[in-house]
């Protein structure tokens, strides 16, 4: 359109000289500032990473247009306004930036009292980002602590509102820092570095750092600077991602809003920014709004090389490959669409009902596409694998928010485990520890993840329909009560309708055998009608209902007691399902006998070296493949044993029972020392021995029944999974 500039940029010094002379005003038509503290300081640590944070939308300011749209400052603002600028899009991200580099005396929107914004310096000298920017609420104490400079030098604390400050504040701040910290250390040099860290990064900041704006002439029209305002902000809905990137794409001749609207029917559970993520994550391993921009065709990235320096890459060459890259994610999407809905591989029968996450499709799909390459030969592990992560996400609520960032870190942490079994994602390993702790007679409403999880899992079960005993027709399936909401509501009131007293039926089902009535009722009558009563106990146990839940079920005066007593039964069953789900046989043997797991570990060591050495050497390998100090400590207590069992002789102790007289440290020597048989199983000395030292410790602490610490706990049974999972397929 005429009069329309291209966009251009200034630093952010430029951008808080503006705020603090109050040179940006709002027009009334917008809404007022909504951006709850968090979303200010997600907006920081964008800054502080280097991200885009959108493209402003300002219109120079005329006293004619400053009155006919009653402008009004910035939120918090209170001295004598300069207007420059009416912004019309970036309302939400200017008052954030005023309010925390300003920090006003005004009540944040909506609250009793005032928010205050600061800087971690250690995690900010760590490049820590995501932990070194954070808010607090402005009590007396924290008030204080904004005043007393010797305070924050002491604690680290940089208070955001410094920036606001006169120029170079910041600077007088950091030279104070120095100061103080000189007085208090004998370490002149640590502290020099960490001042020149800290002032580098501020300096860089202020100077370099560049936001992205439009700005309109002042002699446009009122009515089509509104009309452009309600095409960039309708109802009030700020411009999402999709919709800017398609207004940006749109020169390129790619037409994003047209492309969404072609895909197939079944796409549109989804959100239309899911295909992006999609990309985004293929492209650069991130998915937040911020790197979906770098898509653009041509679009420089800008990167920080491992010696400091920055330089700039392009993602998206072209549009054909930005196309070609689309239709490959429409594609796999469609795929991961109908894998999830099998009823054998996730049994999410129907998405947009019974899918825990939808949110995670786009990290699922890049997951598969992964799993695809030519890299990894062993397909049927790679899909155990993501089956465990995607199950443990679920039951670790870890897609519940941060999910941009969530999906991240998974990208890279499931890579690394399809390349070393070692390496197991931390969402497993904390599932694993976590699902005795689950309260599933918590999750009672349809909407919740967990709730649709063990919806999903009774159909990999394979629940079948209880008029004729046979898998029933997927598309009419509903999750209904076994027993009655009706006899339920007054008697444990929202129990009633937890997960565990709901099950897969067809509607037609429930009205047939149900009808309302208990369950002593209405199983007695299935027992009565079918002759085999076998085939009973097993259609029921196809909905994880066992034995002992029906006869709980079928007592004459079912009461409350009796209601509670069934849904605990079925928690237990269907934890242990969800253990299957996420972790090997061992786990479940270590969560009810950690000595049975030690001892089943311990047995695959000995049974795993006695396949080796007798492979290479034959049957009678002791004295060749064993060292002389394991062998003088064996044959001492091979004695001892003699002497108690005198039924046995010399010859009756082969080679593989004198690895029962080692010690676990003995299995490690005998490992290294025979290195050449081993090594294409363990591949690295050192984790052989840290697992084995691990192991160690314990299985001392568990077989002399005394207290373990955390750490133990966790690098214990890691070692007895890791040992389990590279044993496995030699001795089962």
């Amino acid at each position: 359109m005429k009069k329309l500039e291209k966009p251009d940029k200034f630093h952010l010094e430029r951008l808080i000289q503006d705020l603090r002379n109050g040179r940006y005003v709002i027009p009334d038509f917008q809404r007022d500032f909504e951006w709850r503290p968090w979303d200010v300081v997600e907006l920081i640590k964008s800054i502080f990473k280097d991200y885009y944070i959108g493209t402003l939308l300002l219109w120079k300011a005329s006293n004619e247009n400053l009155k006919k749209l009653s402008c009004e400052p910035i939120y918090g603002f209170s001295s004598k306004a300069d207007p420059e600028h009416i912004v019309l899009d970036g309302q939400q991200r200017l008052s954030a930036l005023y309010y925390a580099f300003f920090a006003p005396e005004k009540n944040y929107p909506r609250r009793a009292k005032r928010y205050l914004f600061f800087v971690n310096l250690e995690e900010l000298i760590s490049e820590n980002y995501e932990e070194a920017v954070y808010y607090e609420w402005g009590t007396a104490k924290i008030l204080k602590f904004l005043e007393d400079r010797n305070a924050q030098y002491e604690q680290k604390i940089f208070p955001l509102s410094v920036l606001g400050e006169k120029s170079y504040s910041w600077l007088r701040w950091i030279e104070g820092y120095e100061k103080y910290w000189m007085s208090k250390t004998d370490d002149k040099d640590a502290v020099k570095k960490d001042r020149d860290k800290i002032e580098k990064f501020f300096e860089d900041l202020i100077t370099n750092y560049e936001v992205s704006y439009i700005e309109l002439d002042r002699n446009i029209a009122v009515a089509k600077v509104c009309d452009i305002f309600t095409k960039i902000n309708s109802t009030g809905i700020v411009l999402n991602i999709f919709d800017l990137l398609n207004a940006v794409l749109r020169p390129q001749d790619i037409f994003l809003k047209k492309m969404w609207g072609d895909v197939p029917n079944g796409f549109h559970v989804l959100e239309a920014k899911s295909l992006l993520q999609t990309m985004s994550i293929l492209k650069q391993g991130y998915c937040a709004p911020s790197y979906l921009y770098y898509l653009v065709p041509g679009e420089k990235k800008f990167i920080r090389k491992p010696d400091g320096s920055k330089d700039s890459i392009v993602l998206v060459k072209t549009k054909e490959e930005f196309i070609e890259l689309w239709n490959l994610v429409v594609e796999r999407v469609g795929n991961i669409l109908k894998i999830m809905e099998n009823p054998r591989d996730f049994g999410v029968i129907s998405p947009s009902k019974y899918m825990p996450y939808l949110t995670m499709i786009p990290i699922i799909t890049a997951v598969y596409i992964e799993r695809d390459k030519d890299l990894y030969k062993d397909k049927d592990d790679i899909d155990s694998k993501i089956k465990k992560w995607y199950w443990s996400s679920i039951f670790t609520k870890n897609y519940s928010s941060s999910v941009e960032s969530q999906m991240t870190k998974d990208y890279y942490e499931i890579q690394e485990w399809f390349k070393d079994d070692s390496k197991v994602p931390r969402v497993v390993t904390q599932c694993i520890s976590e699902i005795d702790s689950l309260d599933l007679k918590e999750e009672q409403t349809q909407s919740s993840a967990i709730y649709k999880a063990v919806f999903n899992i009774l159909i990999l079960k394979g629940a079948k329909d209880w008029n004729n005993f046979k898998l029933p027709e997927y598309s009419v399936l509903h999750d209904h009560h076994i027993v009655p909401s009706s006899w339920g509501k007054k008697r444990v009131g929202k129990l009633i309708n937890s997960i565990l007293n709901r099950t897969p039926l067809s509607d037609k089902t429930n009205s047939d055998v149900i009808n309302d009535e208990l369950p002593n009722v209405y199983i007695k009558k299935i027992f009565e009608k079918t002759k085999d009563q076998e085939s009973v106990y097993k259609l029921f146990e196809s909905h994880l209902i066992s034995r002992k839940a029906i006869e709980i079920l079928l007592r004459e005066d079912f009461d409350e007691n009796d209601f509670v007593e069934f849904i605990e039964e079925r928690e237990r069953l269907i934890k242990e399902e969800i253990d299957k789900l996420i972790g090997p046989k061992i786990i479940q043997t270590l969560r009810n006998d950690k000595n049975a797991a030690i001892d089943e570990i311990e047995i695959k060591v000995r049974n795993f070296i006695d396949h080796k050495l007798a492979h290479e050497h034959g049957p009678k390998y002791w004295k060749k493949a064993i060292t002389s100090d394991i062998q003088e400590q064996v044959a001492k207590k091979v004695g001892k044993y003699l002497e108690k069992t005198p039924e046995l002789a010399e010859k009756d102790i082969d080679d593989r029972r004198r690895l029962d007289f080692c010690d676990v440290m003995d299995y490690c020597k005998i490992i290294i020392v025979n290195w050449n048989l081993f090594a294409d199983t363990f591949k690295s000395k050192s984790e052989v021995e840290k697992k084995f030292v691990n192991f160690k410790e314990y299985r001392n602490i568990v077989k002399h029944n005394r207290e373990m610490e955390s750490v133990v706990k966790k690098e214990g049974e890691a070692a007895i999974e890791w040992f389990d999972k590279l044993l496995r397929p030699f001795i089962d």
